[in-house]
């Protein structure tokens, strides 16, 4: 509505017919909800999510995208417009698990830290993210989609190679043991002075493998 003073205002109609006492249609009769504020909160949501430098995708029961952020559209390298009402499986390399993944979100309400790797659109370029996600519900209580958050881990995933491999490069056996003195980890090194295979020497107490 557009006032006088320049003021504009958001609204929402309610109309319909009227009629006299013989059933003919006499005009309209409308009613208008303010809904200005509630155009501002929405604006400012979606600022926020756009805002995340995490993808975010919300998922119809069916598996569908509904919505993304600008994150999603650059880690998938399609846009918005062609991801909406596509399969959410299909962008990532293990489609099967993915789906088992939003599936699990309206089972159990939930996930945390689900990983997937996603592909982009140029065939070469892959991302390792953990996804987080939840079911979102209308005001009735009634579930309407999933509403997904996925971390970037492909930096601290080859910051963890990166280490890995130090360790593994080091002659002196290595080896990592629990409160109760269980090896939970070891290197090459380890289970070469030992003879032994990593799989055998994982969970077993530290101090068998000593003359002392």
């Amino acid at each position: 509505i557009h006032h006088k003073d320049g003021k504009e205002i958001d609204v929402l109609y309610n109309a319909s017919v009227y009629k006299d006492t013989d059933g003919n249609v006499i005009g309209v009769f409308a009613a208008a909800r303010d809904v200005t504020q509630t155009k501002q909160a929405t604006r400012y949501a979606r600022s926020l999510i756009e805002s995340s430098l995490d993808p975010l995708v919300t998922i119809s029961p069916d598996g569908k995208v509904t919505d993304v952020n600008e994150a999603t559209v650059k880690i998938t390298g399609v846009s918005k417009e062609m991801l909406i009402g596509t399969d959410f499986s299909m962008y990532f390399t293990e489609p099967l698990k993915a789906s088992e993944g939003y599936q699990q979100v309206f089972k159990t309400g939930f996930v945390t830290d689900y990983p997937l790797t996603v592909r982009h659109s140029d065939g070469k370029k892959l991302t390792d993210v953990l996804y987080n996600a939840s079911v979102y519900k209308d005001d009735k209580g009634n579930v309407l989609g999933v509403f997904a958050a996925a971390r970037d881990v492909t930096q601290t995933k080859q910051a963890s190679a990166y280490a890995r491999s130090l360790i593994e490069a080091s002659l002196d056996p290595l080896v990592t043991i629990s409160i109760e003195g269980k090896i939970t980890d070891m290197n090459q090194a380890t289970a070469n002075i030992t003879g032994i295979s990593r799989e055998e020497l994982t969970g077993t107490d530290f101090f068998t493998y000593f003359a002392e």
